[in-house]
């Protein structure tokens, strides 16, 4: 015992000089959680003294029990005792079950069995000492990298060079009372309890340092040597009638282009770098629902699908995922980002290279695809942008299929795990690239991305961008997707580049899904909230007390008729809000006599009108009801539930809500009571009516009907335009383009300053529901006619706005009309 103590001594010295651990995740006793009353044990993987020594001091700043070493001989097991699984490596020899421990599971599960009323919980903890994984077939890798085996020779030179970039994982509590409870013997229960341990441990390791990285050649040569990739090549070569040879190396040289050159050195460069970067720009970076991801990581090849705001996605997604103990994905980057310097240090933190479009290229397009798949099956995470490019107006693009489709396909391929796609909200308070997104929408042509640029963002850094919020929602797990949608397509399972019928429908709903999902896991700030208040009034100005009672208001609804259980909602009043838009610059307050006035300078109105779009689809719903009581003194509810769900499909694809109509109807019901509650409308019977409008609640249900009006608006001119042209001879994409010439023009007449009245991509999807709805039918001959039903849904928007809003679209339309029939 002298000797242990005396050796825990000397160990505890460097460990304490040269050893700085994160602990993942930061708290959990909470995020897990641990239940503190009962008694709770510890488990190691493997016996280690200094793995025992971080364990004592993490369980003393956690107020845990103080962990103890145990032997054979005690007759009792104590809170706080430790197990460790499998005996040191030393020279090669050890590493095998340390029967001591199997004999005292064995105490220990039949001390719970015998002691039913308290829980007892087995707590296992993993010691990484770095995140390096190694290279194949590298001798520095037997040195300077942790492994399962790590021996105390290797420890010292961990100790030397990666002591401060350690990180300790708390699992979730193992319920002994579950085990005893199974219906086998103890020595089963033993058995089953260290074989479950010994894969845990095993799985959370590769979860956290990945696959063992392969040279880049050699990724590259295994890529031309796939059946994929030589049939292509062979193709390549009849078609365009070239020798082998040439068309080898045409792939020799996409395959170069593509492919990443991950580096651990690279990712701890950048994770230093970045840390300081986001340390100075950010008031914090808010990260939800992580230890879901941690969880699926062990068992689950996963698929990020990020929404893209900002270039800060590309690197702010990865140094969360390593900072939450996570191997940082290989990223999908668009080919304009390859520039130097910056495309070498990308590649080397893990992003690879694709061209905005394959163009018809078959042979580039294998090369890509054999490049996912050989990802996908060594257990690489992806990540890519399922939009496609950065949104320019603050609301989700319509998304491009290529990327998922090949997941798919790789899926029906055959991968070593099975796949769940998480999609990834991610919000910035402020945005890099607000002024350059304005710009471009208004014609301006973008800049192509340089080293210039770079060194332009030097002034930007010294400004605050307030927080950013990154939410994990709810993960797609593809192959039960795949089993719900498509039962048969485990005929499909081995084939190579498989297309079935059923390939390109299920990869567009799938897609929908996932924005679907990307949008329900918002975060609501002070930013957006303060923005769609403030853009709703007529001249973007709004006294201090209304706008605190308006905020408070939305909070309020929010959380009586919430749009979805993964939305975060700030836990501030209005108060607290308005201080927070005001420190970020985004608003500011006039002195008047009769009380303060806040407002904002018509650019930073503009760039609200980005973060307003954020969390629109949030509101949207509550606004519906409130422009119904527009023109209407009085309606019945169900009238008011039928007007809404008859308007609400058009806006539910356009903002991709993920409620089906039984949702739609639960949120307008529980929105209607909470409007009658608050007094916003009033019940008589079965009818619903609006406060008198000398009252203070009828100006805040007019605030409220305000949110949808821009929405509306397009959609009124657009219908009212389809009537004029219908039975002519007009093509899909003049059809796109008169109407955002109309949006243009509007916005400027009638200071309609949006992102989105300059955004093709929004009429595009505007007609492509009107066409899925079966309200114009498209003819051969780029003719289109309209249905009836048109014609009505027209009216009921019509109803929906101020006869200031009608007399726009109607002189809008007429001035189009005009102006076509002259061109």
């Amino acid at each position: 015992m002298f000797f242990n103590r005396l050796y825990q001594k000397l160990v505890e010295l460097p460990l304490k000089l040269m050893v700085n651990s994160k602990l993942i995740p930061e708290n959990p006793v909470q995020d897990l959680p641990i239940d503190t009353s009962g008694p709770i044990y510890y488990v190691l993987q493997r016996r280690s003294t200094s793995s025992f020594l971080m364990l004592k001091e993490k369980a003393k700043g956690l107020n845990l029990p103080e962990p103890k070493l145990i032997n054979a001989k005690q007759a009792t097991i104590e809170n706080g005792s430790v197990f460790f699984l499998q005996s040191k490596v030393i020279l090669g020899l050890g590493g095998k079950p340390v029967k001591k421990y199997q004999y005292l599971f064995q105490k220990l599960l039949e001390k719970q069995a015998q002691d039913t009323s308290q829980l007892h919980q087995l707590l296992p903890l993993s010691i990484y000492w770095g995140r390096n994984p190694g290279k194949e077939n590298s001798l520095l890798k037997l040195i300077f990298t942790d492994t399962e085996s790590a021996n105390p020779i290797r420890k010292f030179f961990l100790f030397i060079f990666q002591g401060r970039n350690t990180f300790v994982r708390v699992a979730k509590p193992i319920d002994l009372l579950k085990v005893t409870q199974s219906g086998v013997s103890n020595d089963m229960q033993v058995t089953k309890l260290t074989r479950t341990l010994r894969v845990h441990f095993h799985r959370l390791r590769q979860a956290a340092m990945g696959p063992l990285v392969t040279n880049r050649s050699q990724v590259i040569t295994n890529i031309l040597v796939s059946d994929n990739v030589k049939g292509a090549i062979e193709r390549e070569s009849k078609s365009k009638k070239l020798t082998l040879k040439k068309s080898s190396k045409l792939a020799e040289k996409y395959a170069k282009e593509i492919a990443s050159s991950y580096s651990y050195k690279a990712v701890r460069f950048m994770e230093s770098m970045l840390t300081h970067l986001w340390n100075k720009i950010y008031d914090g970076v808010v990260v939800r629902d992580s230890e879901m991801v941690r969880d699926l990581a062990s068992t689950h090849e996963l698929i990020y699908v990020p929404c893209h705001r900002s270039h800060i996605d590309y690197l702010l997604l990865s140094y969360t995922l390593y900072h939450e103990g996570l191997v940082p994905p290989h990223i999908a980057a668009g080919i304009n980002l390859n520039f130097w310097p910056a495309g070498s240090l990308l590649r080397r933190g893990g992003a690879f290279f694709l061209r905005r479009s394959f163009g018809g290229n078959k042979l580039y397009a294998a090369v890509f695809n054999e490049y996912i798949f050989q990802l996908m099956d060594r257990g690489i995470p992806l990540e890519y942008f399922p939009e496609g490019g950065r949104s320019r107006t603050g609301r989700l693009l319509p998304p491009k299929t290529g990327l998922l489709a090949m997941t798919l396909q790789a899926l029906l391929r055959g991968t070593r795990k099975p796949v769940a796609i998480i999609p990834v909200y991610i919000g910035y308070e402020r945005m890099f690239e607000g002024k350059s997104y304005l710009n471009e929408l208004r014609g301006a042509e973008k800049k192509k991305e340089s080293f210039g640029q770079l060194l332009g963002i030097r002034k930007t850094l010294k400004q605050n961008f307030g927080k950013v919020y990154l939410n994990f929602a709810e993960p797609i797990f593809l192959n039960q997707y795949l089993d719900h949608t498509q039962p048969d397509w485990h005929d499909y399972r081995g084939q190579i580049g498989a297309k079935p019928s059923w390939l390109t429908p299920r990869v567009s709903a799938l897609a929908d899904l996932v924005m679907q999902r990307i949008n329900a896991a918002s975060t609501v700030n002070a930013i957006s909230l303060v923005a769609i208040v403030l853009l709703s009034t007529e001249r973007m100005a709004i006294g201090k007390k209304e706008l605190e009672k308006q905020l408070d208001l939305l909070l309020a609804l929010l959380r009586n008729a919430p749009y979805s259980e993964r939305t975060r909602l700030p836990e501030e009043n209005g108060t607290s809000l308005i201080q927070q838009a005001q420190t970020l610059g985004t608003i500011f307050s006039v002195g008047n006599p009769m009380g303060e006035i806040i407002t904002t300078d018509e650019q930073t109105a503009i760039l609200l009108t980005y973060y307003r779009n954020n969390i629109i689809h949030v509101l949207i719903s509550y606004s519906l009801i409130a422009s119904c009581f527009v023109n209407n003194l009085k309606m019945a509810r169900s009238t008011l539930l039928k007007k809404c769900t008859s308007i609400f499909p058009f806006i539910k694809q356009e903002l991709f809500v993920h409620w089906d109509e039984d949702q739609l109807n639960t949120n307008l019901n529980q929105a209607i009571d909470f409007f009658v509650t608050q007094g916003l409308l009033v019940q008589n019977e079965n009818d619903l009516s609006r406060p008198l409008e000398s009252e203070e609640n009828f100006e805040q249900l007019m605030l409220l009907a305000q949110f949808v009006r821009p929405t509306l608006l397009r959609y009124g001119i657009l219908l009212t335009l389809l009537s004029t042209q219908a039975g002519q001879r007009t093509s899909r994409k003049e059809l796109e383009r008169h109407s955002q010439q109309v949006a243009q023009r509007l916005a400027a007449l009638y200071s309609l300053n949006a992102p989105e009245s300059f955004d093709k991509n929004l009429f595009k999807t505007t007609i492509s529901v009107l066409k899925d709805a079966k309200l114009i039918t498209i003819a051969e001959d780029n003719s289109f006619d309209i249905e009836p039903k048109l014609a009505l849904l027209n009216k009921q928007i019509l109803d929906n706005v101020n006869e200031s809003s009608k007399r726009i679209m109607q002189r809008t339309a007429q001035w189009a009309k005009k102006h076509w029939e002259n061109n």
